[in-house]
């Protein structure tokens, strides 16, 4: 039974009987009292209050939906609902625009927010996972609010165990009077494997107010219970994520119900990274006004590189990895391309173990060498201190109450979920009398085995669980399994009940906490599910707090206008790693845009082969992609078979085949591999359009004959975006060494795919064979520019002379090594350096070769062959590889070898390789 939706026209004139001009000043009024700037939503809203007063009658199946459709799950607490289906508080305003927008609104508006997540870019890897593949970022529509009052209970509890889980945290990695006095049993240390001897009295950066706290940013997994009370399910104390997944789902709910969201009230999270920076700013040991801040992070291949990117961005850190960092004396540095720089901050999100291969893991690669000893010089702070971990074992959870009162003499607020260790006799036998019942998860460690369902397990499974609970019983804890609160979820076209849970985040300032206001929402129609971490691909929505008062207060994270900030216009700060991925980035977009104007050209050619001389240039240009390496040597032919009465010669699968190592797919997945390791180093614009061309290429376009038409629409699409990414760095990135990088590799692969172009096409050539010739300058985007200086006159020798000598064609061999040489020039140098190095000179001899050249060069022998032009090309196209090396040498000093650009070696055969090259070479496959 629900209340029936009707429209103006029958339920205004059975109830209130009045005129038109009554109604029109009805929705005037109404209009005055709600936010909403969409008249049907105005209307809606008026009729809604004419609904209210209609009896309860059976619902017809052509009725539209309405909020009070949604049935919450029984049994347990519901967000919006209460148990006699009243709405909660703060939750009206959400049922009203639930109902104006209806279905079709939500679906649109969920669409909406899925596109804005593609466009940002917004992925996740799943821990874990042996494919590291990355997926899109998931959000409903439709928020999770929590009302003030009811958070203001929740936020209080966080406040003190955020406090207790730092004093306890101190003290096992200090003087341990929660083990001496038999708090907490001595097992949680001396049997933990995360514990390193190294951790112990490790000391902690004093800040401006002589504070020494170890936990900066800390996490608090929370979920509401059938009865509505909050609890705890787990704690994050190391290096917790979410954080850049929150804030995108907030600047992406923002966007697309920015009405709603205003009208509801709710709080910004602007003031909490206001906190967190200043926070993080007040650890430095020198330049506390403006110290250099770097973000370390595990890597493209970690689960976490979409947020932590995301965040160095948004903060404005310095985003690094292992590999950009080195110790020299006491000190951290960034390793610049200007050299090395001190590092006053690190906000690392790298184990802690992995942290120092010297004194924790000799086989980490994520870590700096010598790390631990700037701690113990007082030169750097790290947040979250290394050790940080030991807070957050599951096996702490069932001591907090006892250590709550032993520390501060107080009750613990906010309870755990019911958690029994079973180190101890008595929660042993109680686990083991129970299992069915309980969920079972390593005592010491968060991530690295999942928590184990017993009642979803087969019977040998359970006798193998609980024997190892006999053998090694201080090693597993136990938990009942939740019975998580369930939200409004608009899923699969319908307002469902789904179950949900809660991590909020907290920033620690001695005895002051800042609490986020919400947190990371996530939600699944089945609680196990909500087991696993953020990252397993559940489902997340907004979590709102609502304000019965708007919040005015002007909250940004601009700096303070009136410091002191030199102006700077160098960027001698880009780590070396940096900028070999941006050369990367550049060589790889200018590929896949030859690889794809040569395909189009193609294609055009095989759809339309009716004379002779279209059939040998389209012989020509198959050779052309044998050349570049698109296809197999021996697809490649020199002429038609004539004898043939209808040629019909298709190109291969394999041009769009992902094991193809010169392919185009291979290409625009190495693409966006160099960019998504410097997306803090684009515009989110350019990184959109990379993104665009890799959904673009997801699909191979048809390679048959019959369907040629299509695949030569998608690469039209596919070059215009890379057309616009070239007009995007043109024209909006500044001219550091950032844009010097990436348009070295741009011109570096022109040059190369330029030179192959015309040693397979233009060498050989006996006569004047203008249907070739045009498909060349076509390929080149040479074409309207010939036509405009020659009119109708093709020569090969003109072509020849635009395409490779013309320095004023930005498609010519002379526009690239006149610009390689300009670029290499504006590079940083170290002052030490006697004449010319390696990259320079090899640049210069190529430009010298060049401007030497005849121009008889191009002109046939008597053979019909251009063996002179051959050789001039043969030179140029052999050195390329000299100066890349070069370059690598010079600039891209925290490698210890160069990268393939065909990626066809394997690691077996390159054990020089470090893994990220590895990786690189490897990403498609």
């Amino acid at each position: 039974m629900v209340r029936l939706k009707t429209w103006a026209g029958n339920q205004l004139q059975r109830e209130a009987k009045k005129s038109q001009e009554d109604y029109s000043r009805g929705v005037a009024r109404r209009a005055r009292q709600f936010s909403y700037q969409d008249p049907a939503c105005v209307r809606n809203e008026f009729e809604r209050t004419y609904m209210r007063r209609v009896p309860r009658v059976e619902l017809h199946a052509d009725s539209a939906l309405t909020f009070l459709d949604y049935q919450a799950s029984g049994g347990h607490y519901d967000a919006a609902l209460d148990a006699s289906r009243d709405v909660r508080p703060g939750w009206s305003r959400i049922r009203d625009w639930i109902d104006a927008v209806g279905s079709e609104g939500l679906d649109q508006r969920s669409r909406q927010m899925q596109q804005a997540i593609r466009d940002n870019g917004a992925t996740f890897t799943v821990e874990g996972d042996p494919t590291q593949q990355s997926r899109p970022w998931k959000l409903a529509v439709v928020p999770y609010l929590i009302d003030a009052s009811a958070w203001s209970n929740l936020e209080a509890g966080l406040r003190q165990r955020t406090r207790l889980l730092e004093s306890i945290l101190d003290d096992l990695l200090g003087p341990q009077r929660l083990i001496q006095q038999r708090v907490l049993p001595p097992e949680l240390l001396w049997a933990n494997p995360n514990f390193r001897r190294s951790y112990h009295r490790l000391p902690v950066m004093a800040d401006e107010q002589g504070r020494r706290q170890r936990l900066i940013v800390s996490a608090t997994d929370v979920a509401r219970s059938s009865d509505g009370n909050w609890l705890v399910t787990g704690d994050r104390t190391r290096a917790p994520s979410g954080l850049g997944y929150l804030l995108e789902n907030r600047v992406v709910t923002t966007q697309v119900l920015s009405q709603l969201a205003r009208s509801c009230n709710v709080r910004r999270l602007a003031g909490f990274f206001f906190k967190l920076r200043q926070r993080i700013q007040t650890l430095a040991p020198r330049m506390r006004d403006n110290p250099r801040v770097a973000l370390l992070t595990p890597g493209p291949q970690s689960y976490r590189y979409f947020e932590d990117a995301y965040l160095a961005r948004y903060l404005g850190y310095n985003l690094v990895q292992g590999s950009d960092l080195a110790v020299r004396g006491e000190r951290l540095n960034l390793k610049t391309l200007g050299g090395l720089m001190p590092i006053e901050v690190l906000w690392r999100h790298v184990s802690d173990h992995k942290c120092d291969p010297l004194e924790l893991d000799p086989n980490s690669i994520e870590g700096v060498t010598g790390l631990l000893r700037t701690v113990r010089s007082g030169v750097v702070a790290i947040a979250n201190s290394i050790g940080s971990e030991m807070a957050q074992m599951p096996a702490l959870a069932p001591f907090l109450p006892a250590a709550c009162k032993f520390l501060f003499s107080e009750e613990l607020l906010l309870p755990n979920l019911d958690t029994y260790w079973c180190g101890g006799e008595k929660e042993r036998r109680f686990v083991l009398d129970n299992l069915d019942d309980l969920v079972i998860r390593d005592a010491f460690t968060i991530n690295e085995t999942p928590p184990r369902v017993v009642g979803e397990l087969s019977e040998e499974q359970k006798r193998e669980l609980r024997q190892r609970i006999e053998n090694k019983p201080f090693s597993f804890v136990a938990h009942r399994r939740m019975q998580h609160a369930t939200t409004p979820v608009w899923a699969d076209g319908a307002l469902k009940s789904w179950h949900v849970s809660l991590r909020t985040f907290q920033v620690g300032e001695g005895d002051n906490v800042e609490v986020l206001p919400g947190g990371l929402a996530r939600v699944s129609a089945s609680p196990n599910q909500l087991l696993a971490s953020p990252t397993a691909g559940q489902l997340t929505v907004d979590c709102w707090v609502t304000d019965p008062q708007p919040d005015h207060r002007d909250l940004t994270l601009l700096p303070d206008p009136t410091a002191q900030v030199p102006i700077v216009r160098t960027g001698d700060e880009m780590p070396s790693r940096v900028a070999e991925h941006l050369y990367w980035l550049g060589r790889y977009v200018e590929r896949c845009e030859s690889i794809a104007r040569l395909l189009r050209t193609t294609l055009k050619r095989l759809a339309d082969d009716s004379t002779p001389s279209k059939q040998s240039a389209t012989a020509r240009l198959i050779a052309a992609l044998a050349g570049v390496g698109q296809i197999p040597p021996d697809h490649a032919i020199e002429e038609f078979d004539s004898t043939l009465p209808e040629p019909d010669i298709v190109l291969p699968g394999s041009v769009f085949s992902r094991s193809e190592p010169q392919g185009l797919q291979r290409a625009a997945m190495a693409m966006v591999y160099n960019a998504t390791t410097v997306r803090d180093r684009l515009s989110i614009d350019a990184y959109r359009i990379l993104q665009r061309v890799s959904d673009e290429l997801s699909i191979a376009p048809p390679t048959q004959t019959g369907e040629i038409g299509p695949a030569i629409e998608r690469l039209n699409r596919l070059i215009f975006d890379l057309l616009a990414f070239a007009g995007l760095t043109a024209e909006s990135m500044t001219r550091t060494h950032t844009y010097l990088f990436l348009q070295l590799g741009r011109r570096i692969e022109r040059t190369h795919q330029m030179g192959e172009l015309i040693a397979t096409t233009l060498v050989g050539v006996r006569k004047n064979d203008r249907s070739l010739c045009e498909a060349v300058l076509e390929t080149s985007d040479s074409l309207m520019t010939y036509h405009s200086r020659y009119m109708n006159v093709v020569r090969p020798d003109l072509v020849l002379d635009l395409l490779v000598t013309d320095d004023t064609n930005p498609r010519s061999i002379a526009f690239q090594l006149r610009d390689i040489n300009t670029t290499l020039d504006s590079m940083p140098r170290e002052n030490v350096a006697i004449g010319l190095q390696d990259d320079r000179r090899l640049a210069r001899e190529m430009l010298h070769h060049l401007e030497m050249t005849q121009a008889g060069v191009f002109e046939a022998n008597s053979d019909g062959k251009r063996t002179d032009l051959q050789d001039w090309l043969d030179k140029i196209i052999s050195e390329l590889p000299k100066l890349s090396d070069a370059v690598a040498a010079q600039f891209f000093f925290h490698t210890s070898a160069t990268q393939l650009l065909t990626g066809a070696t394997e690691a077996e055969d390159a054990p020089d390789l470090t893994r990220q090259q590895r990786h690189q070479e490897e990403v498609a496959e």
